[in-house]
């Protein structure tokens, strides 16, 4: 029989007796295999997305991180019965109001800085000389980033164009205002009308099991984000006083402005500290005129941020920061890429948020193990 058949046809019975013998296995591993692909390719595209989307994605995510970081207060107003979204336009409005004044009052200090940018580089490159003298490397380097310089009375004196700074600002401006608008637009509604979509994710799923797991997974992420970030906001606002209060006694001008700063830069994990450490050690390069008093601002942060990340953090957040760092590196990486350095404060909420509902997916719950640290996180059982 098998000698009447044509070569096509045995190689088509072949097939067919391989796949009789593998059984169920080779299926198993087909379809594991599509499963990764699948997976991968769902990557990429969100990745592409989130690059092509870019200017609608960035300001959502900030929009649903202050919502997350003003749901506490809103829930303080509205248990004084005060109507839910009364309580929000209250609180967003009033921290809007509290970023545009402190930008009001450092703007003449940030003009400042801007002004004296040139005398500021000559003052680097006086100081940095030495260094340059010594090392032939750094010199041909810095002859190469010196291009379009000018040379005035024997000295290089940097060529700024102010005209170009400004027309940069003016054509920036409208883009990032409209951006404003949209995020303090979308957090009020997203503050007042959290209950009710919390409710409708509860209703999503049609079985018992699966509303129990959605309505757990919606308190697990409430308490944990919100709670995270609400912490996180006081202990910026507590660094923001400290730090002005050691630059005055110090004697180290513009300490409330390095301060906001650094409270900002806090929200951001890993890169945010780094980014004022390294400024304030540019800073006292700047303007110090001993070796003191250029080591004194990064030494002052440096000190501040320590005592913050091992003390005060693992104290206040240690039931909240579930994720390792080096999930919170790659993620903070990722989101600058995409969405600029602004929307970095969503990694840390984001990750938060997978892996709670990791934890509570038992499909998912190794990848929840992959993005945990070693602390045992509380409330979650880990899978057998």
């Amino acid at each position: 029989m098998a000698q009447n058949l044509s070569p096509l046809e045995r190689m088509a019975a072949a097939s067919i007796m391989a796949e009789a013998e593998g059984g169920p296995f080779s299926m198993q591993r087909d379809l594991r295999i599509i499963r990764v692909c699948l997976i991968v390719l769902t990557l990429v595209a969100c990745l592409t997305i989130g690059v092509a989307a870019a200017d609608l994605l960035a300001p959502t995510a900030v929009a649903v991180v202050l919502a997350l970081v003003l749901a506490p207060a809103s829930a303080g107003l509205e248990k004084l019965r005060i109507p839910a979204g009364v309580a929000a336009l209250v609180v967003v409005v009033a921290t809007v109001s509290v970023l545009v004044f402190a930008g009001l009052k450092f703007a003449p200090s940030v003009a400042d800085v801007i002004k004296r940018g040139p005398v500021i580089l000559h003052s680097v490159e006086a100081k940095l000389s030495p260094i340059r003298k010594q090392i032939a490397a750094v010199e041909s380097a810095s002859q190469q980033m010196s291009r379009g310089t000018a040379k005035t009375g024997g000295r290089i004196v940097p060529v700024v164009e102010s005209s170009g700074v400004l027309y940069s600002l003016a054509t920036t401006a409208p883009g990032i205002l409209a951006k404003i608008i949209y995020v303090t637009v979308l957090t009020i509604f997203l503050l007042s009308t959290r209950r009710h979509y919390t409710n409708q994710l509860i209703l999503l799923p049609r079985t018992y099991i699966g509303r129990l797991r959605m309505a757990r997974i919606c308190r697990d992420v409430k308490s944990r984000v919100s709670g995270y970030l609400f912490t996180l906001a006081t202990i910026n606002a507590g660094l923001t006083i400290v730090i002005a209060i050691a630059f005055r006694i110090a004697g180290i001008p513009h300490g409330l402005l390095w301060g906001v700063a650094y409270g900002l830069l806090n929200f951001v994990p890993i890169i945010g500290p780094t980014t004022a450490i390294l400024s304030a050690a540019v800073y006292g390069l700047i303007t110090g005129h001993t070796i003191v008093q250029m080591l004194l601002p990064p030494a002052i942060l440096l000190g501040i941020d320590t005592v913050e990340a091992y003390l005060v953090q693992p104290w206040l957040l240690s039931r909240r920061i579930v994720v390792s760092p080096v999930a919170i590196f790659v993620v903070v990486a990722t989101l600058v890429w995409m969405w600029g350095a602004y929307a970095a404060i969503t990694a840390i909420p984001a990750l938060i948020l997978l892996h709670t509902v990791a934890m509570h997916v038992p499909s998912m719950q190794a990848f929840g193990m992959l993005l945990a640290t070693e602390q045992v996180v509380p409330g979650i059982r880990r899978p057998r």
